[in-house]
């Protein structure tokens, strides 16, 4: 079964308003659950621009501490994910290509996936010695699993 993920306003912590997307005049009848669908459809805007479509479509009130996120259900709990939005400039690849040789760096990626991926997918990691080989590493990982190492990667 596919984990349906949602543009969300987090009001309060732990409290979340999910966004119907057909709510707002950006979406141009753009609707998906999918991650993937919803990372390309907020990449086209900044958080400003998605924030003051909400605030148009009249759909809460906002204000400066409530954060635009992304919500999906996982082990019977709801999870936030940050948005991907065009304000983010963070090239994951051009930072992978420039640091694939640093031990130190291939192990933080190392211990970020530990859990999240096949034990094979690992043990080739820990070996990695050309960039094409940690390329294809990170292409073999499902999508969500991807983006969750871009924002480690980005924000640390």
């Amino acid at each position: 079964m596919d984990t349906n993920f949602y543009l969300a306003v987090e009001t309060k912590p732990n409290n979340y308003f999910p966004i119907n997307l057909l709510d707002l005049n950006i979406s141009k009848g753009f609707a998906s659950f999918k991650i993937a669908e919803l990372d390309k459809f907020t990449l086209k805007f900044t958080k400003k621009e998605i924030i003051e479509s909400i605030k148009e479509a009249n759909l809460l009130e906002l204000n400066s501490q409530m954060e635009l996120i992304v919500i999906y259900h996982e082990k019977n709990v709801v999870r936030k994910a940050p948005v991907l939005t065009k304000d983010i400039s963070f090239d994951m690849w051009a930072q992978i290509k420039d640091n694939y040789q640093n031990r130190e760096y291939i192990n933080k990626i190392y211990n970020f996936l530990k859990g999240k991926t096949k034990d094979d997918n690992l043990i080739k990691l820990k070996k990695v010695q050309e960039l094409a080989d940690l390329v294809n590493i990170i292409e073999s990982l499902p999508y969500f699993t991807t983006r969750k190492l871009y924002f480690y990667l980005y924000e640390n």
